[in-house]
């Protein structure tokens, strides 16, 4: 089941295994069946696609289906538009090794907030986001802070601040030589997942009341992010191929990403002259290679991926089965 938004419809598709003849399609405000659910459409022989205006009062819809069995199938749009922020989407959906599905409306992920408008926090709002972990170091931070944002929760728990942090001279030393940064972003992603004890804080706190609907982002909503993604998805039995292939939509919002990044550094550049944003095109795309790095790294630090969570991050049985048992269904 995927649901897209074009222009001012959702487009709603579905292949027939997940929707038999008999089956209902409801819209709700909440990715679960409450009172408030509207009944969309009954799928008869051949139905394999339905569209649903946008409405105000579903600011970010999830469709129903209901088999005749009485099992459910929820879906809601991947990528999301927030007034003000890039690279915005929620994680839910994918399917895991075990059947189950990651829940949609729970866990969001995204680029910086920092240029957030009045109706993108709306938005922060109306998806009931109880708290945003702000991945960046202190240096980024008071950069482009976060607007304070009522009622939500906005904690800075860097990763990989040792290599990332750009503290004390801004003026430093950028290379205007685009050839660096490739090898560059593999020492970064090595050094990433070092970021061992603040990845347990992230998981503990997300198993706290009001731990979900989470946000979290970095600058670009790609590096660091995309590796708390990964770590997220894998604890979830989330397939590889399936981790790689979301941390790839990324490249959907490439351009966005050259300017903030080069905008960034450009910002602790000593150098006169501005330099040309086509040198940091290796920093702004999420290129397969580059995760890969950091899983290798993984196994190669502890042997496999699940013993570098349980013995270097310190998620023990108990606590994956608990992270299992909020974000699958």
């Amino acid at each position: 089941m995927k649901v897209t938004r074009e222009n001012n419809s959702y487009q709603i598709s579905w292949d027939k295994s997940e929707a038999p003849e008999g089956s209902i399609l409801y819209v709700s405000e909440k990715p679960e069946q409450d009172s408030k659910e509207v009944e969309v459409m009954q799928i008869r022989q051949g139905n394999h696609y339905a569209e649903y205006p946008v409405q105000a009062e579903y600011p970010h819809p999830f469709f129903i289906i209901k088999k005749p069995t009485g099992e459910k199938l929820t879906a809601a749009e991947r990528i999301l538009t927030v007034p003000g922020v890039f690279n915005f989407r929620d994680l839910g959906g994918y399917l895991s090794r075990t059947g189950k599905r990651v829940k949609w409306g729970k866990l969001f992920r995204s680029g910086s907030l920092g240029a957030i408008k009045p109706e993108g926090e709306k938005v922060i709002h109306d998806l009931n986001i109880r708290w945003i972990c702000d991945l960046r170091s202190a240096a980024e931070v008071k950069v482009q802070q976060t607007p304070p944002m009522d009622g939500i929760l906005n904690r800075n728990i860097p990763i990989g601040a040792a290599k990332n942090q750009l503290d004390g001279p801004k003026n430093i030393d950028i290379p205007s030589d685009h050839s660096v940064y490739e090898p560059l972003m593999g020492d970064s992603y090595k050094v990433f997942i070092q970021s061992t004890a603040e990845y347990k804080q992230i998981f503990e706190d997300l198993l706290q009341k009001d731990g979900i609907p989470f946000l979290f982002h970095c600058t670009a909503g790609k590096d660091r992010t995309g590796i708390l993604a990964a770590l997220t998805l894998y604890l979830l039995d989330v397939p590889e191929q399936t981790i790689f292939e979301d941390y790839e939509l990324t490249n959907q919002f490439t351009d966005q990403i050259l300017n903030e990044v080069g905008s960034l550094a450009n910002s602790f550049s000593n150098q006169a002259d501005q330099i040309p944003l086509e040198t940091f095109r290796p920093m702004a795309e999420a290129r397969p290679a580059y995760l890969k790095i950091a899983f290798q790294e993984m196994r190669k630090s502890a042997g496999s991926i699940d013993a570098f969570l349980e013995e270097r991050v310190g998620i023990d049985a108990k606590m994956k089965e608990q992270l299992q048992a909020l974000l699958l269904e």
